[in-house]
């Protein structure tokens, strides 16, 4: 009998293991296909530098925002992250957005390219990362810390702004489906704040896009399309709202899916959450912007010298 319940306590244990083990290891499937194709593979479509954007470039405005405070920000905000993490003992859902929403940086090369997208060649840029293999040719270091301080902000507005403004409509249209007043505030607000955040950064011409795809809304520093990538884009907020709605004991479906709900409290189940939010949010932010605007522009798009 005793060895019966070691064998069973065993079992249970060798599953626990192998569940805590699983999304990291994806985590690493996918980060050796990402950096062998866009890192390490030199696929540069062009052997010299491509045309620059100078006449709306140059005149920049706070580079070293991006430079400076970005990382700043991002490296506080770490820290009050650990802080809360360690006293709690769990990762909070916000917490959890905004380390994977840092990893999600690599894939702002190929969107840029499927947009036209140039940055200011005058920000501190990754030395040698110049590919333009379906990327865009200067790549700025600061869109590492900016992609954390966007998907924080923007973690906010999916926890906080988008229930509120669901729990408004639900008075005025009391019989419409839930879930679409969920998609609709979501649609709302995230395609307000992304025109509104990049319209800023444009007009300090920080980047531009500089053959704006459909209806734009252009100035001295910068351009910006109001439908290509913000469109897009929407389709990664929806299915990160969607997936936002845990179930009435608090497990969120992307972690059901990888049977975390299973494992017992601790740190253990708290890590391999966040392999699951990375994994989700990545994979949903790679189908919305580089996959559709990548394939979008090869075809019915144009060619580029600025973005070859």
């Amino acid at each position: 009998m005793l060895n019966d319940v070691v064998t069973v306590t065993e079992r249970r244990s060798s599953n626990q293991r192998l569940i805590e083990a699983t999304p990291w290891i994806v985590v690493a499937i996918l980060t050796t296909i990402v950096v062998t194709t866009f890192v390490a593979t030199d696929n540069s479509a062009t052997n010299t530098t491509p045309q620059y954007p100078a006449h709306e470039l140059d005149n920049a405005i706070g580079l070293w925002v991006q430079d400076y405070v970005y990382p700043a920000i991002w490296f506080t905000l770490l820290v009050l992250i650990a802080v809360r993490t360690r006293r709690s003992r769990t990762f909070s859902i916000s917490a959890l957005l905004f380390i994977a929403g840092t990893t999600m940086f690599w894939i702002e090369w190929p969107a840029d390219w499927g947009t036209y997208l140039v940055y200011n060649r005058n920000l501190m840029l990754f030395d040698g990362w110049t590919s333009t293999w379906y990327q865009t040719y200067w790549k700025p270091i600061s869109v590492v810390w900016g992609y954390g301080v966007f998907f924080g902000a923007e973690s906010l507005i999916l926890i906080k702004v988008v229930p509120a403004l669901k729990a408004r409509l639900r008075r005025i249209f009391p019989s419409v489906w839930e879930t679409v007043l969920l998609v609709v505030s979501c649609l709302f607000c995230f395609y307000l704040a992304d025109i509104l955040g990049e319209r800023l950064m444009t007009m300090l011409g920080w980047y531009t896009y500089i053959e704006p795809v459909g209806l734009a809304w252009h100035s001295a520093r910068g351009s910006i399309s109001l439908v290509w990538p913000a469109i897009p884009f929407l389709l990664f907020a929806v299915i990160i709202s969607l997936t936002l709605r845990a179930d009435s004991a608090g497990n969120y479906p992307n972690e059901k899916f990888f049977r975390l709900h299973q494992l017992t409290s601790g740190w253990p189940r708290e890590f391999a959450r966040l392999a699951v939010w990375i994994i989700t949010m990545n994979i949903a932010i790679f189908i919305a912007q580089p996959v559709i605007l990548c394939v979008g522009r090869m075809l019915f798009l144009h060619d580029s010298v600025y973005v070859p």
